[in-house]
């Protein structure tokens, strides 16, 4: 039971993460900086503390892991596998590329 709400926030945090990393992407794409815009940067980076801080590895998943039997596959998340190997490697380079679109509209502003 544990192990089903691990999924369920671990599934509705990277909803959250991925929302806010488009959104800034579109923010910087229009120059449509407010409020939201620091909301939603400030969530991201959060996210990246907890992650960075944690060795570059999810701490959610790290629990999913210790709760799963062993020999078990590890699920973690309520994604299709072939989408929840490939999160980090695609909001990486999108949430790099919504910094400096930012960065831009800031010191051009």
């Amino acid at each position: 039971m544990l192990l089903i709400g691990i999924r369920l926030l671990h599934t509705a945090v990277v909803v959250v993460m991925v929302t806010a990393i488009l959104f800034l992407l579109y923010c910087g794409l229009t120059n449509d900086l407010s409020r939201w815009t620091a909301i939603a940067l400030a969530t991201v980076s959060a996210e990246v503390v907890i992650y960075v801080g944690n060795g570059w590895r999810c701490p959610l998943r790290t629990l999913a892991k210790n709760l799963t039997p062993a020999g078990q596959k590890v699920q973690d998340i309520y994604l299709p596998d072939w989408l929840a190997a490939r999160v980090v490697g695609l909001s990486t380079p999108l949430l790099g590329i919504a910094c400096l679109l930012l960065l831009a509209r800031l010191l051009l502003n």
